[in-house]
């Protein structure tokens, strides 16, 4: 399976996952599969679902759209778009994941770029008050 159609199916089934979908999972990632964003460092494909079940628990209205992606020869970087409510109040996190795929079309290894500070942490009273204050003080330096 060529990268570009192993993506493709990825894809598909990141965009289409729920809480009632997460075992699609299984048919695109290794049961090793490296998983890493700026909340998580994981190694198995039980780990990741574990990740994605504790989003759809915290948040509601999840959608996920890939909106550009890149091909090399086993690696594809994509841009994305990630919609929610978060404690009932609209979410937006934008990122950028370089995904790995093997010969046989499954995900090696998925490792999102994505900035916590200002799309997650500042939502929250206590420390967004604090991040806000800090971003705020280093700018005007």
């Amino acid at each position: 399976m060529t990268p570009e159609a192993a993506f493709e199916f990825y894809k598909q089934t990141l965009e289409g996952l729920t809480r009632d979908s997460i075992d699609n999972l299984d048919a695109v990632c290794r049961v090793d599969v490296k998983f890493k964003d700026p909340l998580h460092d994981l190694n198995s494909r039980t780990e990741m679902k574990q990740a994605f079940l504790r989003l759809f628990q915290t948040t509601q209205d999840v959608r996920y759209v890939v909106e550009e992606y890149a091909v090399t020869e086993a690696v594809v970087y994509f841009r994305w778009r990630l919609t929610a409510l978060l404690s009932g109040k609209p979410w937006e996190v934008n990122g950028v994941t370089q995904a790995r795929f093997n010969a046989e079309g499954l995900v090696t290894e998925h490792v999102e770029y994505w900035d916590a500070a200002s799309q997650l942490y500042e939502h929250f009273p206590i420390i967004g008050r604090l991040l806000r204050f800090l971003r705020h003080r280093i700018a005007g330096s």
